[in-house]
């Protein structure tokens, strides 16, 4: 049994590209936010006061600034489009061989928008595109042959730090000491098959805006 063979010794942290409008900007005003999400500037600066959109006052003044990663998460918990900051939807890998409740993800994240959806079947397969995508979400068949999911779950989170990968498991039925192995190396989300689209849908929304 093994994880993802070769996650420990890559560094996944997600690179950015750059765009005319989004450039490569780490730091941003309530109006060019407001330009960004296409909303107004008071929008903004209500998510803003609301804590819905995180960030700082400048010292010394009322002058509110939100940072790159922050108006990342905030776009995408809305399903914005991230084009404008050279960003592209969020990846989701899928680890799963049954053919089904992949159809059952994709139908979902579809419905919802905003998501690349990717597929490994075997542990080998996850491995690669987890080194070649570093998905934000990562959904894995914990009775997939091959594949030691503590490991795996253990070496996703260490490789790409914290938060790092939300991990969401998935099984017919979950064995109280497994999950409770799981639960202590960050994981928070166990869905039982097969899949309630109303129940993944929300732990999907609930991965975007962690």
């Amino acid at each position: 049994m093994a994880g993802f063979p070769g996650t420990q010794r890559l560094n996944l942290s997600a690179s950015v590209e750059t765009t005319s409008s989004g450039s490569g900007k780490q730091v941003f005003t309530t109006g060019e936010a407001a330009r960004l999400c296409n909303l107004s500037q008071q929008t903004i600066i209500r998510c803003f006061d609301a804590g819905r959109l995180r960030g700082y006052k400048v010292p010394g003044s009322k002058t509110r600034r939100i940072p790159r990663g922050e108006l990342i998460r905030f776009m995408r918990s809305h399903h914005m489009p991230l084009d404008v900051l050279g960003e592209s939807d969020t990846v989701l890998l899928v680890v799963e061989h049954d053919l089904d409740t992949v159809q059952d993800i994709r139908r979902v994240a579809e419905v919802i928008g905003g998501y690349s959806v990717h597929v490994a079947t075997t542990a080998y397969e996850a491995g690669v595109l987890t080194a070649k995508l570093d998905p934000q979400i990562l959904v894995i068949n914990t009775r997939l042959p091959d594949l030691d999911v503590l490991t795996a779950c253990r070496s996703v989170r260490i490789a790409n730090g914290e938060p790092g990968t939300t991990v969401i498991l998935l099984a017919n039925k979950f064995r109280t000491e497994e999950m409770e192995e799981c639960k202590d190396v960050g994981i928070k989300h166990f869905l039982r098959k097969p899949l309630n689209d109303v129940e993944f849908s929300k732990v999907l929304m609930a991965a975007v805006n962690a």
